[in-house]
């Protein structure tokens, strides 16, 4: 195989390689009057607006087809002796697009001519396929392309591809997620000029890569067998088409405003209160021929494009409570860290009182009667002379208690943070024509995104240089693109195009100034240890409370938050790609060879850690002999007194790390669109896909071996292993790549009579194996963590520092025994098990049947059976690697169906009820004899968890009726409006995506029965209805000043309307994970199995779409519908069923304007836009997961918490499901 990947490699590089077309295709054929075709005519396609002429000739059975004709406007000629020359204007030429325009000749001299002027047929009469086509200026029309909350998320920037929402079988959430024909979310792939510009680091992530706005062309979205010459998608393909000048200069300019005062107040909240809200998206366009006045003129030959979006949102942060210490506990007097009022919890061995957050001098330690104590420090306060003298350089950063809480323990510091987010794509497009025969277009767009302080991620704290916590986002993604078209012969075209893109995304720590710092602290400050000296390192525990997203928060008696970030990752996307194509038109038969290449690089740098990292907690001024036990549920000791003291609980050590993981796909085809009749085309092709896996180019990440002994635990099996060959490898690859990817298209259009179209098709589709979307493996050898040996005890101190012995292994680190550092066992979520069939891709089988019909003259309806089998999608949630197996209990006497042994599995191996069973057996030297009887058995005791990649395990199942009905621009009016019905079935493929409605997610109910796994997608929408529509007042031929207020109003309308997401079944309350089962990130039903339904129970206390109850005192769900499998045992439940789900929640969004013209092609638009301008309010989602859960009310009656509690509203995905927003828009135009 690995030679077959060699040859093709060397094939690829002698011929720049193969790709995919974002160009259209004119076809049909010439006859005579008596309607004999005509062989050999000349014929000619001139696009309108560049005069740019591309030729073709009839074959010997007068066919002709003018392909890779870039989306425009074009007039199409034929000239013949003795006949009358034809033309024909107005043929609209889209992405992806065959059109069929037949060519009847008239008798007469060449001197005459008969000129046609018509739209292009709204019937696709030429392709068995399922595609649609948006142009950019009817996106913009509408009003799905907002800068607020309720459409573009906190992206903010406008995204071209929400025209998805246009389309039947869709469903669409900004920036996270992409939904078609019931493919798994984000497998699409999107093209720009012909080459994939997908984002596969973060693909729910569009707005990192995409294009503006108004720099598209046109997109066109193929969703269901598509012909050979596209593949490597799942979830359908984005092709898309950007600008390009004309022979004449034209231009815009916009600008979109959003402001608080242009929305509805917050509901169910007293005042009903405007969050502030200021966001601008601005730019401009130009195009036209190059032509520099005496020195070069480009009409008809030249042309260019640029463009320039800026979006940029500011926000002032004043409101965030944070928390640092008291000048008293700054002076070491932790007078207040015992609470007010407070009573003993307990009594030391010397019988004296203990109090919650007494502090005790570590300088006293001795034992007592064999316990050992510490004295207290008198009245609370520690002697200056005892602080650590870097304990006190860090404390002088600490700015003072600010805001009007400032005398107060906790919550005393609300600084004024403010914040930006500022998003740039500039594009520039460049056509040239070479001769009569050759044409080349270049373009490079930057899509680049600025976020200094960015507090998406929960980072920004206002803290005082050098302490912030602060995380910034720098991304930039630049794309190039050169295509070649050359006309070989009147019958014979080729096409050659290469590209690159890039997308590199920086995570650094920043200062308050939104700067990447260079803090040496052990210049600064004395604190040594590191393996670099670049970042200030970060402290964390000094306080109760802060979590990974909310360093600032701090409860009990305060102390000091979080500070200092080693936050340090710049995670790249590198692509090139090539392609190649060749069309040839032969008598009845078009053919089309050619294919495709695409190489993924992903290098990252990553310096987190390297400064060192430094844990406090209150043990080190406790009482030792607690070892952590808790009295009244409180405990003695303070962090804050510990950190003045210097004493370091847990210290940790990163190396820096550089690795590169990579892949690539090749794809190859052959198809034939044959016009067996004028009104039959049958269309079949063959392509060929080859994808490898993800790999560490080097071998240098470390993956999950079942079989590899393990030193570090009495060489029992299961390590870690590395990729590829010599010293320290494997001598072997971690997987398969499939190479039997042949997927076969077939589709067929007939022609019924001229208002009836009849078209199908079949196709197999694969998609393309896992690339780096976050989960790459972990990083060998590039952290190390030492806590202090015993409760009380320190590991190191402030003035120490981290001793050097402290470091991890030099980076890259081969040991397969690494993580297994001590004998606890560990979680190696990070460093995954990779499954042998990563390399096999996804594979689709599409089919579909329909009829178009022609309803009258621009209007059109068109109904179609879609249906859609997945297999061998990622689905790590359907393996549990570290589960135990019924024969596993079995092998020791065990039966989880007995309560008696299910009781005995969480107890620890030293239990005497364990002991007592004869079951206390360390798997392996040193195993911990406090460790539960369940870990001893899991299949790897030395680990907890243990995650799977890239199993080819998942399954989907799709079947839609979808219509369409499309209503042409006339009279000032043009609408699509679209309908499915549709049935999704799933199993495994949704791990990590909670659907927009947050009721579900990838839930596995039996991990040990896949096959028992398969139901109702959480995405299931029985009916999705849409409606898009565009009206502008026509001209009113009364007095003139009527006509004028009258005409150019503009109105634009999108309205959904669609069924509730299902709600996930409630799980089981039998503690069957803590006896089998291991948590897996990201797979909520690692906690268990599902509650079991009981039949004849209303699932419901009241129908959630009523409008007919109080959410603040309803209990939706109706707990009596669950109850409990027996103890052990595995629900029978499916996770979701069809009759449990969410209130709807339509979508109803206008805009209403007016443009003023002030010459034939100069105009200026100015329109209010409204999303949810009904201000319909939704109330938040049920609380689903545990049926058990009290339902418990307020003293006033009110619902509080438990199964079926809602929260009044929660913001979403759509602009239903926020309060009404607006967005002034002014769009001149020239």
């Amino acid at each position: 195989m690995r030679l077959f990947t060699g040859v093709v490699f060397a094939f690829l590089a002698a011929c720049a390689a193969f790709a995919q077309s974002d160009r259209g295709t004119i076809t049909g054929t010439v006859s005579d009057p008596a309607g004999a075709v005509v062989a050999n005519a000349a014929i000619e396609a001139r696009n309108q607006a560049t005069g740019l002429v591309y030729s073709a000739a009839t074959t010997a059975t007068g066919n002709y087809t003018i392909p890779q004709l870039p989306v425009g406007q074009y007039e199409v000629s034929v000239s013949v002796p003795g006949f009358k020359k034809y033309v024909r204007q107005g043929i609209m030429v889209e992405v992806a697009q065959v059109l069929r325009i037949d060519i009847p000749l008239e008798v007469g001299g060449a001197t005459e001519s008969v000129t046609v002027q018509a739209d292009a047929p709204l019937l696709r009469t030429e392709t068995g396929d399922i595609s649609h086509s948006i142009r950019a200026n009817n996106m913009d029309d509408l009003p799905i392309l907002g800068i607020g909350a309720g459409q573009a998320g906190s992206a903010g920037i406008r995204n071209p591809y929400a025209m998805v929402q246009l389309i039947p079988g869709t469903m669409w959430q900004a920036n996270a997620q992409v939904r078609i024909n019931g493919a798994p979310n984000n497998t699409q792939s999107f093209r720009i000029e012909g080459q994939d510009a997908s984002n596969t680091g973060t693909p729910g992530v569009q707005a990192q890569t995409q294009p503006s706005v108004d720099a598209i062309e046109e997109v066109a979205i193929q969703t269901s067998n598509y012909a050979a010459e596209y593949g490597q998608a799942g979830g359908g393909m984005f092709n898309v088409t950007m600008k390009s000048g004309t022979n004449q200069f034209h231009g815009t300019a916009y600008e979109h405003f959003v402001n608080e005062a242009f929305n509805a107040g917050q509901p169910f909240i007293p005042g009903n209160p405007r969050a502030r809200n200021r966001r601008n998206d601005y730019g401009f366009t130009i195009g036209g021929p190059v032509w520099i006045p005496k020195v070069y003129n480009g009409h008809d030959k030249t042309f260019f494009f640029f463009n320039w979006e800026q979006y940029r949102e500011a926000v002032a942060i004043n409101n965030q409570l944070e928390t640092v210490p008291t000048l008293a506990y700054r002076q070491g007097n932790f007078a207040t860290s015992i609470p007010p009022g407070a009573n003993p919890i307990g009594t030391d061995p010397l019988t004296r009182p203990i109090y919650a957050g007494q502090i005790y001098d570590p300088s006293t330690t001795r034992t007592v009667n064999g316990q050992v104590v510490r004295d207290p420090f008198a009245n609370q306060v520690i002697p200056q002379t005892m602080f650590d003298p870097v304990a006190v350089k860090i404390q002088n950063l600490f700015p003072q208690p600010l805001g009007p809480n400032a005398n107060a323990v906790v919550n005393n510091y609300v600084p004024n943070i403010p914040t930006t987010r500022v998003t740039q794509i500039p594009s520039v497009k460049i056509d040239e024509l070479l001769g009569s025969k050759g044409k080349l277009s270049f373009f490079w767009q930057n899509t680049k995104t600025t976020a200094p302080l960015s507090f998406t991620f929960g980072q920004v704290d206002g803290l005082p240089d050098p302490l912030p916590t602060n995380n910034g986002t720098f991304q930039h993604a630049p794309v190039y693109r050169l295509n070649y078209d050359h006309t070989l012969s009147p019958t014979l075209l080729a096409h050659f195009g290469a590209g690159y893109r890039s997308n590199e995304f920086f995570v650094p720590a920043v200062n308050e100034e939104g700067q990447v710092p260079n803090y040496n602290a052990e210049a600064e400050l004395g604190l040594h240890g590191g393996t670099t000296h670049q970042f200030f390192p970060p402290f964390t525990g000094l306080c109760t409370g802060p979590g990974p997203f909310t360093p600032y928060v701090c409860t009990g008696q305060g102390g000091m938050q979080n500070f200092g970030n080693s936050a340090y990752s710049s995670a790249n996307t590198q692509v090139p790609s090539f392609n190649a194509s060749l069309t040839w038109v032969k008598n009845n038969h078009t053919y089309k060879f050619g294919g495709e290449a695409r190489f993924e690089g992903y290098p990252a740098h990553v310096k987190s850690g390297t400064s060192g990292s430094y844990v406090f907690a209150p043990d080190q001024t406790s009482l030792p002999y607690l070892n952590g036990q808790s009295l009244q549920g409180q405990l003695p000791g303070f962090a804050y007194a510990s950190f003045l003291l210097g004493l370091v609980k847990t210290v940790s050590v990163s190396n820096p790390v550089d690795p590169r993981l990579g892949k690539h796909q090749l794809g190859f085809y052959a198809q034939d669109s044959w016009k067996i009749t004028r009104k039959l085309t049958f269309d079949y092709g063959l392509r060929y896909d080859y994808s490898t896996y993800l790999q560490e180019e080097h071998g240098r990440d470390p993956f999950f071996s079942p079989t590899t002994l393990n030193p570090a635990v009495g060489n029992i099996p299961g390590a870690m292993i590395f990729d590829g060959h010599g010293p320290g490898h494997c001598n072997c690859y971690l997987a398969k790549n499939y190479p039997w990817a042949f997927g076969p298209r077939l589709g067929i259009a007939y022609q019924i009579n001229s208002k009836t179209v009849f078209r199908g098709g079949f196709g197999i589709i694969y998609g393309s194996t896992e690339s780096n979307n976050n989960a790459s493996g972990g990083l060998a050898g590039s952290s190390n963590t030492v806590t202090a040996a015993s409760f009380g005890a320190a590991v190191t101190t402030l003035a120490t520092g981290i001793p050097a012995s402290f470091n991890p292994a030099p980076w890259p680190n081969l040991n397969p025994g690494q993580f297994n550092t001590t004998t606890t066992p560990v979680s190696i979520a990070g460093q995954p098990f990779v499954d042998p069939n990563a390399g096999r891709p996804p594979r689709q089988y599409q089919w579909s049947v329909g009829l178009q019909r022609e309803i009258f003259h621009n209007l059109a309806l068109e109904a179609t059976y879609v249906g859609n089998r997945g297999i061998w999608w990622q689905a790590p949630a359907l393996l549990n690697l570290n589960a135990i197996p019924a024969s596993r209990l079995a092998a020791v006497g065990l039966d989880i169906n007995n309560p008696a042994d299910a009781a005995l599995l969480p107890l620890a191996l030293s239990s005497p009820q364990v002991v007592a069973r004869g079951l206390s057996r360390a798997p392996y030297p040193g195993f911990p004899m406090g460790q539960s009887l369940a870990q001893s058995l899991r299949p790897f005791p030395q680990f907890t968890t243990i995650n799977a990649y890239w199993d080819p395990l998942g399954d989907t199942w799709y079947n839609a009726l979808q219509v369409k009905a499309t209503k042409r621009l006339s009279h000032g009016l043009a609408f699509v409006s679209t309908f499915t019905w549709q049935k999704n079935l799933a199993s495994g493929t949704e791990i990590g995506e909670p659907n927009p409605g947050t009721t579900g997610n990838a839930v596995v109910n039996d991990v040990f029965n896949r096959k028992n796994n398969k139901y109702l997608s959480s995405f299931d929408q029985p009916f999705l209805f849409n409606i898009s529509l565009t009206y502008v007042t026509p001209v009113i031929k009364i007095n003139k000043v009527a006509s004028w207020l009258a005409r150019d109003w503009t109105l634009g309308a999108f309205l959904q309307y669609s069924s509730g997401f299902p709600i996930q079944v409630p799980f089981a309350n039998n503690n069957l994970n803590a006896a089998l089962l291991n948590a897996i990130p990201g797979n909520v039903s690692s906690t268990g199995t599902f509650a079991n339904r009981v039949p004849g129970q209303p699932l419901f206390t009241v129908d959630p779409n009523c409008h007919c109850y109080d959410p603040n005192k309803t209990f939706l769900l109706n707990p009596a519908a669950w109850t409990d499998p027996l103890a052990g045992q595995f629900g029978s439940s499916a996770a979701y069923y069809s009759d449990y789900r969410t209130q709807r929640r339509p979508g109803e969004n206008i805009n209403l304007g007016r443009t003023w013209r002030f010459t034939e092609k100069m105009t200026l638009n100015i329109r209010f836009e409204l999303t949810n301008v009904f201000n319909r309010a939704y109330w938040g989602n049920p609380a689903f997961t545990n049926a058990k859960a009290p339902q418990t009310r307020t003293p006033s009656g009110g619902a509080a918490s438990g199964f079926g509690f809602m929260n009044t509203i929660t913001p979403g995905f759509t602009g239903a499901q926020v309060p009404r927003n607006g967005t002034l828009i002014a769009r001149f135009v020239f």
